[in-house]
C-alpha cells in the first residue's frame, strides 16, 4: 500500500505506471490549494443528493478577465468558465438564493473531476467551494482590498 508521501509525489506519468517521483533535494515548499474567483452563475444550481443522501449542486461561473492594456486595441480576452461543486448545508443555500445570473465569490480548492484521464492527458479540475459570499446585483460592483495602512487612514 502507497503511503501518503507517494500518493502526493505522483504525477500524471508516474500515476499509470505506479512510479512516484521523489521530491528534489532542497526545493521544499508547502502544498497550498486555494483559488479564489468571483463571477456570474451561468445556470441556476440544481439540487442533487448522493446515494448516501449528501445534498450536492454543481454549477459554472463565468468570470470575464480585465482587459489588458499593453495587448493593443481590439484584443480581448475570453470569459472564464469555471465548473464548481458545493456540499451539504451549503449546496442547499446555494440553490435556495443563486439563480442563472447571480454574483458570487468563491473560495475553494482545486480538485480532480471524476472523469480524470492521467494517461490520455485529460485533467479537467473543479472548485470545491469552501466558501460563497452572494452579492447583490448593483450593491457590490468592486471588491476592494485594503492594505492596512490605508484602513487606519480611512477609520481616523
Amino acid at each position: 500500500m502507497e503511503s501518503k508521501n507517494q500518493l502526493e509525489n505522483q504525477t500524471p506519468e508516474t500515476a499509470e505506471s505506479g512510479a512516484v517521483e521523489q521530491p528534489k533535494a532542497g526545493h521544499n515548499h508547502p502544498d497550498i490549494n486555494r483559488i479564489l474567483i468571483a463571477g456570474n452563475l451561468l445556470h441556476d444550481p440544481p439540487l442533487r443528493r448522493t446515494r448516501k443522501g449528501v445534498p450536492v449542486t454543481n454549477f459554472i461561473v463565468v468570470t470575464k478577465p480585465e482587459p489588458v492594456s499593453e495587448a493593443g486595441e481590439g484584443f480581448e480576452r475570453e470569459p472564464v468558465f469555471v465548473s464548481v461543486v458545493v456540499w451539504a448545508k451549503q449546496a442547499v443555500q446555494c440553490s435556495k438564493h443563486l439563480r442563472k445570473g447571480s454574483a458570487v465569490i468563491i473560495l475553494g480548492e482545486l480538485q480532480s473531476m471524476p472523469n480524470t484521464n492521467p494517461a490520455g492527458g485529460f485533467l479537467p479540475v473543479q472548485i470545491s467551494a469552501q466558501w460563497i459570499q452572494y452579492l447583490e446585483k448593483g450593491k457590490f460592483s468592486k471588491i476592494v482590498i485594503v492594505d492596512e495602512e490605508t484602513a487606519n487612514d480611512i477609520s481616523d
